[in-house]
């Protein structure tokens, strides 16, 4: 799933066109027998031509599925393409005309026609990973993805934002589990770069972490964040090591826990599964 192209005139909602990408590949990375490129392996090719066979052949996918996005007030004009590497062709493709407070649904909407199109059978359990609702809230989904876009920077500017957004989109939704997961990850990465010191840092991640996790045990990312705690700041490596198997469980593509564990391994002296984690990450 390539970066959304923005065609809308204003750069400042280039967290939804990123966003959109971003959560097509969080929904279909959850399903098992489908190998989904990350986020981090597909930004490189925002806002360059594209060439599908290239692009397919550089990433080891058979499919890539590319998209347009233009805002205009309240309403939302989304097309997607998806198109088979092999021979060229359009698998399938579609234009959508909707509202912003239709962003959630169609997201969905369009994770299940994916799905079909490329005729994966879907037991219960791997279909409620596509069609799940993470919060009723448009406006608090639209914070969490700019938090999502600034947390994605790696900046200490883009890091403090991302606090602030995810915060906002709690206040909007005290239930959105996802929110809380994204707070816990930006303390983390914050107490790691030393933009917040480890100490004020890393019990807010902690914190958030747990919070996500009573609302939401499906979720790996609080799980991942809580590894990390244990690992670089709460000193129980056997914590540690359950909680990043608990996420790879719940989550096996998620690549963020298999970076992490890939740096808690070796200070337990698996230095083997440490490379091998990494190695899993890149992947």
């Amino acid at each position: 799933v390539l970066p959304f192209q923005n065609k809308s005139s204003d750069a400042d909602t280039d967290y939804l066109s990123d966003g959109l990408a971003e959560s097509l590949i969080y929904r279909l990375s959850q399903l098992p027998n489908l190998k989904v490129s990350p986020t981090s392996a597909v930004m490189r090719y925002k806002g360059k031509e594209l060439d599908a066979q290239r692009i397919a052949k550089e990433l080891g996918v058979q499919a890539v599925m590319s998209g347009r996005m233009i805002q205009r007030g309240e309403n939302l004009s989304i097309s997607v393409e998806l198109v088979d590497a092999a021979n060229n062709k359009i698998i399938w493709g579609e234009q959508y005309e909707r509202k912003m407070s239709d962003l959630l649904a169609t997201q969905r909407e369009i994770a299940s026609t994916i799905t079909e199109k490329l005729q994966l059978k879907l037991s219960g359990e791997t279909a409620k990973g596509i069609t799940k609702k993470y919060t009723d809230s448009n406006e608090a989904y639209q914070l969490y993805l700019k938090g999502r876009f600034n947390w994605n920077k790696r900046t200490s500017e883009g890091l403090q934002a991302a606090v602030q957004f995810y915060s906002q989109a709690i206040e909007k939704d005290p239930g959105f589990a996802l929110a809380y997961a994204g707070l816990a990850d930006t303390y983390v990465i914050v107490g790691a770069y030393g933009t917040v010191s480890p100490s004020e840092a890393m019990p807010r991640a902690k914190a958030a972490a747990l919070k996500a996790i009573e609302l939401d045990n499906s979720l790996a990312e609080p799980h991942a964040a809580l590894g990390a705690y244990y690992s670089a700041f709460g000193w129980n490596f056997e914590i540690a090591d359950r909680e990043f198997r608990k996420a790879i469980q719940l989550n096996p593509n998620y690549a963020t826990t298999w970076h992490w564990m890939g740096n808690f391994l070796p200070i337990v002296g698996k230095n083997d599964e440490g490379i091998a984690a990494g190695r899993r990450a890149e992947e």
